[in-house]
């Protein structure tokens, strides 16, 4: 799959705030599309095509939870960012642990905007990048253990992987589920029983490093 362009959906009543958003992203090579409620988003979601989203925590008094669960759920391609004047220690804390990129109090300095936007956009490259890009040279060129599709044999891979920590280890079975798979991002979260938001996490984490 390739990347999509540089698209940033931006979802946010507040007309002077939208404003700002888009003399901002152009400046950083961004191309932006604005709405201003849940419901327009749901349906330029689903007639465009977008990398990130800028979500307002607050869109006409109605929280916002609803439509960032329903993006993780369909669109887990796509790296939102929440941005508040209202911040909700509840909702911050569900939102890191449903990935969210970055977790924005308003007014937002334009460097702390450059920055979650940087990170949200190398997430959007990296949980559409093939697997095989990211493997090492041994890990990649390594034989199969089981046969192609089943699930992987811990101990028989890991004996094939010595003197790894135990976060070494979990991302070289990871990798190896995801080579089995052909790259299939939710058979390989099958196959290691997690759910596919805790597998984008862990590329994440592992291309940060």
């Amino acid at each position: 799959m390739t990347a999509s362009p540089r698209r940033v959906l931006i979802v946010e009543d507040d007309p002077s705030q939208r404003l700002m958003y888009q003399r901002a992203l152009r400046g950083m090579d961004f191309e932006s599309v604005c709405v201003e409620s849940a419901a327009e988003a749901h349906a330029a979601l689903r007639n465009d095509q977008f990398a990130i989203v800028i979500l307002d925590l607050q869109l006409r008094g109605e929280l916002s939870l609803d439509l960032f669960e329903d993006i993780r759920e369909r669109y887990p391609a796509v790296s939102v960012v929440i941005a508040t004047g209202h911040g909700s220690f509840e909702f911050a804390r569900r939102s890191i642990h449903m990935d969210v990129v970055d977790f924005l109090a308003k007014p937002i300095p334009l460097s702390e905007l450059e920055t979650a936007l940087d990170r949200a956009w190398s997430r959007h490259i990296l949980v559409q990048t093939p697997v095989a890009r990211l493997l090492p040279p041994a890990a990649a060129g390594r034989p199969s253990t089981t046969d192609e599709g089943s699930s992987p044999d811990v101990a028989a891979f890991l004996a094939t992987c010595p003197d790894l920590s135990i976060d070494a280890m979990e991302r070289e079975l990871i990798m190896e589920a995801l080579r089995r798979s052909n790259d299939n991002r939710k058979l390989a979260a099958d196959m290691l029983g997690i759910s596919e938001r805790k597998l984008y996490y862990r590329l994440t984490q592992y291309r940060s490093r």
